[in-house]
């Protein structure tokens, strides 16, 4: 990776779903200025949407002031993605996979978003520190 190239930043978001849209802005330049494919920057901006969606309508339901904090660093090949928040203590790694067999109509709602975490991440480990969820993922590019 060139050394010019910005390749770590810092999205802090407010905790409401209209700020989906300026996620997706700053992964993408972020994405575009580490020069990753438009594979890996979509499964990025498919992960980290899903989680923020996740958090907002779950996590933190009657928490005034939520936030989400989500950092990336492109180094060596590597994305590390940490993707934190303050809302309720939540792991979602707990979650069992859903039954993909199954027919949309016998299929449980919910679970596919923690699925395609786990799926489009080489690895992802759960903390909580304090007060925040902590999520940290790495994928190879």
């Amino acid at each position: 990776m060139n050394t010019s190239q910005k390749n770590s930043i810092e999205i802090i978001l407010n905790g409401h779903l209209d700020e989906i849209a300026n996620l997706a802005s700053a992964l993408d330049r972020f994405c575009d200025d580490a020069i990753m494919s438009d594979l890996v920057k979509n499964q990025i901006n498919l992960v980290l949407e899903e989680l923020y969606t996740n958090t907002v309508n779950y996590g933190l339901v009657g928490i005034s002031n939520g936030q989400v904090i989500i950092n990336l660093l492109a180094l060596n090949n590597q994305l590390e993605i940490r993707y934190q928040d303050n809302g309720i203590a939540f792991n979602p790694l707990e979650m069992a996979d859903p039954d993909l067999m199954l027919s949309l109509d016998d299929r449980p709602i919910g679970g596919l978003g923690v699925f395609f975490v786990k799926a489009m991440t080489d690895n992802v480990t759960y903390s909580r520190v304090g007060e925040w969820n902590q999520l940290l993922m790495h994928k190879s590019l």
